[in-house]
């Protein structure tokens, strides 16, 4: 099939296909025309790219509100038994409602993430010292104890207070190193 020219009318009609189905593939076939064009003219023409977003956005909620209806309302099913279909006493196929749970966790994650962090209710005091780094970590396992602070934010929060013990280390490190250089350069002076 030859594709036709992307004229208002065929833009108009590819941009309601787009909203009513999602895909551009089946949009650009309704409109007599190729993705090739559509993108095109999408790369092109900033009103009609504003209007294609647009138009995705429609058939996103109409997504939305489909899994909606399925994970909450249901599915009229036909029953099946054995390989058969039942059906009632008058001949007419029984039906059971079936929910899908999977598309309702999916909207349940699309809407209420999982939380990665929450605010901790524990005063980690000041450290300036191995020995305040030491009374961190007892007041942490005491919070532990206490149910104020999970065991995997205590472990987290020791990570902080490992770090930083690491820092300090490093420091006096660098001081007792800088103190033994100077020794040596004031030694290395008086032999010149």
């Amino acid at each position: 099939m030859r594709k036709l020219k992307l004229t208002p009318a065929r833009q108009e009609q590819f941009l309601k296909a787009l909203a009513e189905t999602g895909s551009v593939a089946t949009s650009a076939a309704l409109a007599g025309t190729s993705r090739t064009r559509v993108y095109e003219l999408r790369k092109a023409d900033q009103e009609f790219a504003g209007a294609w977003e647009d138009a995705e956005e429609i058939a996103a909620d109409r997504l939305e509100e489909e899994a909606r209806r399925r994970a909450v309302k249901g599915v009229e099913e036909p029953l099946v038994s054995a390989g058969k279909l039942v059906r009632d006493e008058n001949g007419q196929p029984i039906t059971v409602t079936r929910y899908s749970d999977n598309l309702l966790l999916a909207l349940l994650k699309a809407h209420r993430p999982p939380r990665c962090e929450r605010p901790m209710r524990f005063q980690l005091k000041p450290l300036r010292s191995a020995a305040d780094a030491a009374a961190a970590i007892a007041s942490m396992a005491a919070a532990v104890a206490a149910g104020d602070i999970t065991p995997s934010e205590a472990a987290e929060l020791s990570a902080l207070v490992e770090t930083f013990l690491y820092a300090i280390e490093t420091s006096e490190f660098d001081q007792r190193l800088q103190v033994i250089e100077d020794k040596h350069a004031k030694k290395d002076r008086r032999r010149a």
